[in-house]
């Protein structure tokens, strides 16, 4: 599939908007009902952590306004229900889905788990983005770690732990698909990855 500036806004601004309904429901509380919880409220709450991750990304991305207004078209920022499907979806469906997904023990699951997903997702996006820009590594690994940490904070979840935990699971799970000899990428693309992975290491852990 062809790599373009909109699928690499899309893979980052994915796993973001399910970060900020994932976010939303950790801070109302479990006792709170799904259908009462306000993105719009939790997005202003937090604006000035949204607005530097927003900023750091398109620095990371080299993004114009275009692919920058994605995330109004996407509408995540924007007043909309969250339900128990749409945490099915965020947490790779580490449920089953039955009639009473919205009790607390099973959101509770989800978001543990679409956390740990999420992050995954966005730190291989971020890093994809920057080795399609031929970024200098050790310029763009900061802001990368930056934004890992800002987003466990909208998830509410420790942010030294969350992004040693997020790194090593991409090391594992994504990075390998890059590295290894059957991969289709190129010596360059490795090399940045490789790069990205050393430094990102040095600055997590």
């Amino acid at each position: 599939m062809e790599i373009t500036e909109e699928s690499l806004g899309r893979e980052i601004f994915g796993p973001l908007g399910g970060i900020v309904e994932l976010g939303a429901v950790a801070e109302a509380g479990p006792e709170r009902p799904l259908g009462s919880v306000s993105v719009t409220d939790f997005v202003a709450r937090h604006r000035e952590v949204l607005d530097r991750v927003t900023l750091e990304i398109q620095k990371i991305g080299n993004f114009d306004s275009t692919i920058m207004a994605m995330i109004n078209e996407l509408g995540w920022n924007q007043d909309h229900e969250i339900t128990a499907p749409s945490l099915l979806l965020w947490s790779g469906a580490i449920q089953e889905f039955f009639p009473h997904l919205e009790n607390a023990e099973s959101v509770q699951r989800m978001l543990r788990t679409g956390n740990d997903l999420q992050m995954t997702r966005l730190l291989h996006a971020l890093v994809g983005a920057a080795a399609f820009r031929g970024k200098i590594v050790n310029t763009s690994a900061p802001g990368i770690a930056y934004t890992l940490e800002s987003v466990a904070i909208l998830l509410g979840i420790d942010p030294n732990h969350a992004t040693r935990l997020t790194f090593r699971m991409w090391r594992t799970a994504f990075l390998p698909a890059i590295l290894m000899p059957p991969s289709p990428a190129s010596a360059t693309t490795r090399a940045l990855y490789r790069g990205f992975a050393h430094e990102l290491e040095d600055l997590l852990n």
